[in-house]
């Protein structure tokens, strides 16, 4: 990961398509086989997921939109003049570009991307709205601590930074997960920084299931891009079409949605030197969306020495941001 300010690199090596292939056969590997979320979002992943937000039954986006646009003002007023704003994932900065425009002179936003074509869409759009603040995009996984350490000594450890991670991105990781992308988080902020946190919240299990299985099936084309990406990037022989269809359910034992892609017939899928056989009915774990209480999001952020300096929801106690900071 090479970082040059304003400007983005890729690492020569292609160290990037290993990590994605190491990750794919330790997935399909396991006796439940996954794939992590993150890969999800290529370019045209992260194309079908802003369609995803714009859907009626998907509310996650919708509502934090809703937040950020009536409170920003107040959450603004938490930071003082001249802040970096890193965002880790922040896709298109729409979500962004409110708090930019709410915050007092913000001195540099950061977007931290895995992907390169999310880096450009996210730079470009908020280069053209926000012309005065130093649009600073910058490659890296943020659920990669080493990724993260090296990030954090680009900056000036005085400096007032503030970690924007919206989107329900959290629920995405086990418990244990969590706490572990809240610490990569702390590391970006700093000591005295801050993170402003999205939060899903508990709510009707038919709502919750609705929201990950729409009518449309734009989420099942989302899903089941994953297995087209493989094909591109890494030569499988997934039947995008007719192999494989999607799933949402939610798991009452951790409190989650759970998205998956399950087989339509027996088939052999190639990965590399490997086959991998996959019998009729056999699942690919493809997501986690685990929601939170207002409880248990203090008890996970108080493992870190965190603190829940404010928060903010809508109406229907649907999402929540929550500001936290060091404990004093």
């Amino acid at each position: 990961m090479n970082f040059i300010a304003g400007q983005c690199t890729t690492d020569p090596t292609g160290s990037e398509h290993d990590v994605f292939f190491q990750d794919a056969l330790n997935g399909l590997s396991q006796q439940q086989k996954s794939l992590p979320s993150k890969y999800f979002y290529d370019a045209a992943g992260s194309r079908i997921f802003e369609e995803i937000c714009d859907l009626d039954e998907y509310y996650v986006t919708r509502t934090e939109m809703e937040i950020l646009n009536t409170y920003c003002h107040e959450m603004a007023s938490y930071f003082g003049g001249g802040m970096t704003v890193i965002e880790p994932g922040a896709g298109t900065g729409k979500k962004a570009s409110i708090l930019l425009s709410a915050l007092k002179k913000p001195k540099q936003f950061i977007p931290l991307e895995i992907s390169d074509e999310a880096i450009s869409m996210s730079s470009d759009n908020l280069s053209k709205q926000h012309p005065g603040v130093l649009i600073s995009p910058l490659q890296g996984d943020f659920t990669n601590e080493v990724d993260l350490q090296r990030v954090s000594k680009l900056f000036n450890q005085q400096e007032s930074r503030m970690v924007f991670f919206p989107g329900s991105t959290l629920g995405n990781f086990s418990y244990e997960e969590a706490i572990g992308i809240l610490h990569n988080l702390k590391i970006l902020a700093g000591e005295s920084g801050k993170i402003l946190l999205g939060v899903d919240l508990i709510k009707d299990r038919k709502r919750l299931i609705a929201a990950y299985d729409d009518k449309k099936g734009v989420t099942a084309r989302f899903n089941l891009n994953l297995l087209t990406r493989m094909n591109n990037e890494l030569g499988c022989n997934f039947d995008c079409q007719h192999g494989f269809t999607h799933k949402a359910l939610f798991n009452e034992q951790y409190s989650r949605i759970e998205m998956h892609l399950v087989a339509t017939r027996d088939q052999l899928i190639r990965l590399g030197s490997k086959h991998i056989l996959f019998n009729k009915g056999e699942t690919i774990h493809t997501e986690n969306s685990h929601k939170y209480s207002v409880e248990s999001i203090h008890q996970l952020v108080s493992r870190l020495g965190l603190v829940i300096d404010d928060r903010w929801q809508d109406d229907n106690q649907d999402f929540g941001i929550f500001l936290l900071g060091p404990s004093k």
